[in-house]
């Protein structure tokens, strides 16, 4: 039977054909790691190579009656390979389209996260005033950890079957969680709702899109990586104000609905547009060393894991003390609000300037920068501001600086790791990191309830998260000189 000659190498049928041909139903591997492509011939004849004749000749015997456009928009939609010669990296509508999934799933991800800090000030003055702040910094804290801690295993599905396995039950268990966040009334209901439930729906959403990124761009990936994080900055700013206007008109429960409402249709499009250049590499046994602990061998990698670590100590503390800070300090209860979102725009500006700027200076340099910057505004700068004007000025500081942080460390992990295996690695480091997510929040909310006086309080919490943010910038420019074999100044 003649190929038509409308069948061309743009719509390559190997993700269908390839499981169809297997024996084991799986697409394996080759002696050099990587996925064997059906691909068809550049010749000008039409013709394909022998085992894609035989890939369609076995789909027509399958589906003798279905048209080529029918097979185009299965594969396209059903399945995450998408021929890696015909779409180069950088280049055409669909690597921004997963750069536009990157930043709904960092809205709904970060971004929901990045407001903490609003729950944690009106569960202090609302449904959970007799708990202590410590106490309730564990909500937070639990829901930070997952959204790293599932990187361990979100990295590797993904890397396994592309994004789409995680995306679609990450939009529903995200606007799940929200949905029963306000219908909670009890302590133990806030942290399976939202520290749970929600968070391992984020963290699908977060991972999935992350790895798709990396796959279609290459030299302008922090750019890409820029414009993704600073979905996290919109919606910081943008849940706080929908919050704060719905809550003062209406209830918690009416502003926390409209909150799930607005996560769902950034997290529904993130669904559509996300997909994977690279092809996934199928089932494969799930070795533990291999994938997590193996690359800790490499002395750049394991640094580079520590010092986000130790910047995680310190990185969320003000994102979730900010407010009450400033009610401390006299500032009313909407004016603490709104410090969400002015940090939040100054995170906007930090991811943009630092994803841009680090495709030129390089991905090291700006993240050892940004992490010394969130440090400095941390302490001195926010232990010494008392008056409003001073507060918003430092919230935007921190912001600028902390944003850079989280846009530059998803690129410096792809800068240091091999390409088909970015996502597992983005995960190995999130485990690791999810240990100071988790362990930040109650620190610091044990340092704010163990002093005496109302400002006091914060003040050994602003000491503690600008030198756990300092000490991780040095960690990094020695991570650094190990992988430029001590040439600090170089453009890494």
């Amino acid at each position: 039977m003649k190929i038509p000659l409308s069948f061309n190498r743009r719509h390559s049928f190997s993700s269908i054909t390839a499981p169809l041909l297997s024996r084991t139903g799986a697409i394996g591997e080759d002696d050099d790691g990587t996925v064997p492509i059906v691909r068809s011939q550049t010749t000008a004849d039409g013709y394909y190579d022998s085992k894609l004749r035989r890939g369609f000749n076995d789909l027509i015997r399958f589906r003798s009656a279905a048209s080529v456009a029918t097979y185009n928009t299965l594969n396209s939609f059903f399945f995450e390979h998408i021929d890696e010669e015909a779409y180069l990296p950088d280049i055409g509508l669909r690597p921004w389209l997963a750069a536009l999934g990157g930043f709904c799933a960092q809205f709904c991800s970060f971004g929901y996260m990045n407001v903490i800090g609003l729950f944690q000030t009106y569960y202090e003055t609302h449904q959970l005033v007799d708990l202590s702040p410590s106490t309730i910094s564990w909500i937070g804290s639990i829901q930070t950890f997952i959204l790293a801690f599932g990187g361990l295993f979100c990295g590797r599905i993904c890397d396994m079957y592309g994004p789409r396995w995680l995306t679609v039950p990450g939009c529903l268990l995200l606007t799940l969680g929200v949905c029963m966040t306000a219908l909670c009334t009890e302590y133990y209901q806030f942290v399976l709702a939202q520290g749970v439930c929600s968070a391992i729906g984020a963290s699908a959403l977060f991972y999935a899109t992350t790895s798709a990124i990396t796959g279609w761009f290459s030299k302008r990936r922090g750019l890409a990586f820029g414009v993704a994080a600073s979905g996290a900055s919109f919606g910081g700013i943008a849940l706080p104000f929908l919050f704060d206007v719905v809550s003062v008109r209406a209830s918690f429960e009416m502003a926390v609905y409209c909150v799930a409402i607005l996560l769902f249709i950034f997290s529904f499009t993130a669904v559509i547009v996300t997909t994977s250049r690279v092809a996934p590499s199928g089932r494969q046994p799930y070795r533990f060393v291999h994938f997590y602990l193996r690359p800790y061998l490499d002395p750049v990698f394991a640094l580079v894991t520590l010092s986000l670590t130790i910047v995680y100590l310190g990185l969320f503390v003000p994102f979730a003390f900010v407010a009450s800070h400033a009610l401390a300090n006299g500032l009313s209860l909407a004016s603490a609000f709104h410090l969400i979102a002015y940090l939040n725009a100054g995170s906007l500006a930090g991811r943009l300037f630092s994803g841009m700027l680090s495709d030129k200076a390089g991905k090291f340099n700006i993240y050892i920068l940004v992490c010394f910057m969130s440090g400095i505004v941390a302490f001195p700068f926010w232990y010494l501001a008392t008056t409003e004007a001073g507060i918003i000025v430092v919230a935007a500081a921190y912001g600028f600086a902390s944003g850079g942080v989280l846009a530059m460390y998803p690129a410096l992990i792809a800068q240091i790791s091999p390409v088909r295996e970015i996502g597992t690695r983005v995960g190995a480091v999130s485990a690791a990191i999810a240990f100071g997510a988790l362990a930040s929040l109650p620190i610091a909310g044990a340092i704010v309830g163990g002093e005496e006086g109302p400002v006091a309080n914060y003040n050994g919490m602003q000491i503690y998260a600008g030198v756990a943010m300092m000490a991780g910038s040095v960690i990094a420019v020695i991570a650094k000189g190990k992988a430029t074999r001590g040439k600090l100044l170089a453009r890494e």
